[in-house]
């Protein structure tokens, strides 16, 4: 090896041994920071990145709040979210390639005086209260087995808008400038999974149904003590169904309640009122893209369909917190289990392919340090409130068109006759034979069924040839036997045509009905499997969507627009000028 070698493989492996010294433990008091300019922190292989904790600090509770992704067999979840399915194998990479192999710039500051200044004081240091300042973000990379690959605070983002942030690592006091993007550290909830809860696509909608009410438990006083009811808020409930053919939107049901009456009556939209196709689409598309922006765990002891068992309703603490959420198990039905009731109305959503979304909604989470003004409805949406939301799937077989099965044409009362003969004959040979003789195979069977019909049709046509010859004229010569064979052929020919026929249809039938049965499954699986992710979790959505999908009568139902010649019309009425003649 060349003394040049020599040299630059001794620079190399000085200048790793610098990189490893600073990043394993404090400089000592003779290093110079300074020489780590132009250097690499934060080397390792991104695919080995398994683990992501991100710590933030809220000011406003004086708490620091963790996010944390990890991959366990395979599968990633977000054990800061209770282990909720993440989709984080992209998200992840970008993480890593956020902070791996970031040059060191310039060296900011050497001592921890500077930490406030530049935003990097660590998000989980002792002592922090609401007033404190430069607080960073602290990112925690790990490996599989443990090993932590990268732990620094990132801080403020230099004067200059370069793109370059502060940054340190955790456990040292020296602050470095690097180029970083930090968006791919997101601690959004809706970054990390598949947020699209529902997985439709607008074209699979066949209808709606939305029952609008308000529903809440009232504690009453009874002679055993005190009980709860159902006070009721029922505005009206609406069925519609999406014409794809035409675009457009039919109402198959609707109903407004009658105070009167106390109950739900038909509703019969007048000559001026129309469906608001508009507020109908946005509703689609609404379902079509029902993002999710936070998960809680739902309460043990309900069933995937939301049932609640006994074990569920002995524990106080799991219905107090269900029922602050906008849930109360209730009856519904005399004799049924309780089922959950939800506080703020329901919406159905059936598919083409049968299955079927309920979605029931609670109220409203307000978001930290914000109270909505209650004289302002509009104030929920502007200040970014969620609402909780159960979800549950269920198969609607009647969705499903059985297949019209095709008659098969009529065999001539001959053959039947003949052919039955044949099978109680081979019913009995059957019964005689042992019983643990092989069955014929499907194609021996068509051949035999084939050479039977032939059969049958010979003796049909000796039959009938013979009855011919039997009915004529006593004195009247037979029919020649060219003459008789060409009949006997042209029989056993349309007997066979028929056979054929037969034999078609069954197979097309028999296509149909496997398809129709194929549909049914498909159907019955994909809901287990809905209900197997829906199940253990109840959602949050934007308040704003809530709206979007949760319409009520008016929200559906519209005055008609005037057409552009009764408009011309009234206001022609309305001036009243009288007709004057032009002039001469």
């Amino acid at each position: 090896m060349s003394e040049f070698a020599k040299t630059v493989l001794f620079i190399a492996g000085a200048a790793v041994s610098l990189i490893a010294a600073f990043v394993v433990g404090p400089a000592g008091e003779d290093f110079d920071v300074q020489q780590l300019v132009s250097e690499k922190i934060n080397n390792f292989d991104p695919l080995s990145a398994t683990q992501l904790k991100i710590v933030r600090y809220d000011s406003e509770t004086a708490e620091s709040r963790e996010f944390e992704v990890a991959q366990e067999d395979g599968l990633w979840t977000l054990p800061s979210k209770q282990g909720y399915p993440a989709d984080a194998t992209d998200r992840m990479a970008q993480a890593a390639n956020a902070i791996i192999d970031r040059e060191i710039l310039r060296v900011a500051s050497e001592t921890a005086a500077d930490h406030e200044d530049l935003g990097v004081v660590s998000p989980d240091a002792g002592g922090l209260d609401s007033k404190a300042k430069g607080v960073g973000v602290r990112v925690v990379m790990s490996s599989s087995n443990g090993e932590t690959l990268a732990d620094m605070v990132i801080g403020d983002e230099v004067d200059d808008g370069s793109g370059q942030y502060y940054i340190r690592n955790t456990d040292q006091d020296a602050v470095f400038v690097v180029e970083l993007d930090p968006e791919p550290l997101s601690t959004r909830f809706e970054d990390w999974i598949e947020d699209d809860l529902l997985e439709l696509s607008t074209f699979d909608i066949l209808r709606v149904l939305i029952k609008d009410y308000s529903a809440e438990l009232q504690p009453v006083l009874t002679g055993s003590g005190i009980s709860f009811q159902v006070a009721w808020d029922r505005r009206g409930e609406m069925q519609l169904r999406y014409d794809s053919g035409e675009s457009d939107w039919v109402a198959e049901d609707l109903k407004k309640f009658a105070p009167e009456k106390k109950e739900l009556a038909e509703y019969q939209l007048t000559e001026d009122e129309e469906l608001d196709n508009d507020k109908l689409n946005e509703l689609r598309n609404g379902l079509d893209d029902l993002l999710i922006v936070d998960v809680e765990r739902k309460p043990e002891g309900l069933s995937a369909d939301l049932k609640a068992g006994e074990g569920f309703l002995e524990d106080r603490e799991s219905a107090t917190d269900l029922m602050e959420k906008g849930f109360a198990p209730v009856p519904l039905t005399r004799g049924a289990p309780p089922e959950i009731l939800s506080s703020e109305g329901e919406v159905v959503c059936t598919l083409k392919t049968g299955v079927e979304y309920v979605l029931r909604f609670g109220k409203l989470q307000l978001a930290e340090g914000e109270a909505p003004d209650a004289d302002e409805p509009e104030d929920a949406e502007a200040s970014g409130l969620s609402r909780y939301m159960f979800v549950l799937a269920r198969f609607n077989e009647a969705v499903i068109e059985k297949p019209e099965l095709e008659d098969l044409p009529e065999l001539p009362e001959s053959a039947v006759s003949s052919n039955a003969e044949e099978a109680a004959d081979e019913s009995e040979s059957a019964e005689d034979a042992p019983a643990n003789e092989a069955e014929a195979t499907e194609e021996e069977e068509e051949e035999q069924e084939s050479e039977d019909a032939a059969g049958s049709t010979k003796e049909i046509a000796d039959d009938t040839a013979s009855e011919e010859q039997a009915e004529g004229e006593p004195n009247a010569e037979p029919k020649p036997e060219e003459d008789l064979a060409a009949e006997s052929e042209d029989k056993e020919q349309d007997l066979q045509t028929i056979i054929e026929e037969r034999k078609s249809i069954e197979r097309e039938n028999q296509r149909k009905l496997d398809e129709y049965q194929e549909k049914l499954e498909s159907g019955r699986k994909t809901v287990q499997e809905l209900n197997e992710r829906f199940g253990d979790w109840y959602y949050l959505i934007s308040n704003e969507v809530y709206g979007q999908v949760r319409l009520s009568l008016d929200d559906v139902v519209k005055q008609k627009e005037a057409e552009e010649g009764d408009a011309e019309t009234e206001d022609d009425a309305s001036v009243g000028l009288p007709n004057i003649p032009a002039a001469p």
